[in-house]
């Protein structure tokens, strides 16, 4: 199902699943748009809307911008932590309004929106929505290989998808000096990202990019639509079980 039906369509007797991909506007070093997060996040939640069946699920159109301050600068729109609070609060509640039983999924392809999980309990509390975040970028790392860890943007991940999906977009291959991997042991990579990313790496790139392989990037896509799937099913299960 997608937002193309007419509203009376949208009415169901069984628990509707709606999904919310979740993106950015910032960017993404030398190589990559300033919109990748917003493609990525769209393309997952379309893989998935192909997993479930028309009856069960809604697909909103994509949030393309988000709490992105750590990379404010040129190519960067951000939103406020209080904005991004109150532009979910409304789709809940607008949600509520439609007096049918919702189960809503914020799907996250941006590393700085970790608020997302205490905004997702705060909307299941106060509006009477179950809602939950799945935080794809997350996930991925640990589904593409080991060395994920100095993966955090712009680098082998990314710009794999970005060359599979979008491969005008971005030359293949790219130069072999095209990586930064900034040392900030012993503290934490979000730890190092609040001061900004510029303080941290001169070209925007946490990664090696040039390592990128659009294939696994497409395998990757394929896996983590099928991980969240079954995530989503359960989480699902549950809520029905509660009755929230």
């Amino acid at each position: 199902m997608d937002t193309s039906q007419s509203a009376p369509n949208l009415k169901a007797a069984i628990r509707k699943l709606v999904i919310l991909p979740i993106g950015s506007c910032e960017q993404h070093g030398p190589y990559l748009p300033v919109d990748t997060d917003l493609r990525i996040a769209q393309l997952l939640a379309e893989k998935l809307a192909q997993l479930f069946l028309d009856e069960e699920m809604l697909l909103l159109p994509a949030l393309p911008f988000s709490c992105s301050w750590e990379h404010k600068g040129l190519g960067t729109i951000a939103l406020n932590t209080a904005t991004l609070s109150a532009i979910l609060h409304d789709v809940a509640y607008s949600l509520g309004s439609w007096n049918t039983p919702i189960f809503l999924v914020l799907l996250n392809w941006h590393g700085g929106n970790g608020i997302l999980s205490s905004l997702a309990a705060e909307v299941t509390a106060r509006e009477g929505i179950p809602t939950t975040v799945i935080q794809a970028i997350s996930q991925a790392g640990s589904t593409w290989d080991d060395n994920a860890i100095n993966d955090v943007h712009a680098g082998a991940i990314e710009t794999s998808i970005i060359q599979a999906y979008w491969p005008d977009l971005v030359p293949y291959p790219l130069p072999k000096n095209a990586h930064y991997v900034p040392d900030v042991t012993p503290a934490s990579t979000q730890s190092a990202l609040t001061l900004g990313i510029h303080a941290i790496t001169p070209k925007g790139i946490w990664g090696d990019p040039e390592q990128s392989n659009p294939e696994q990037g497409k395998r990757l896509i394929s896996v983590l639509a099928g991980n969240i799937h079954d995530q989503i099913a359960k989480l699902l299960e549950l809520v029905n079980t509660s009755q929230l």
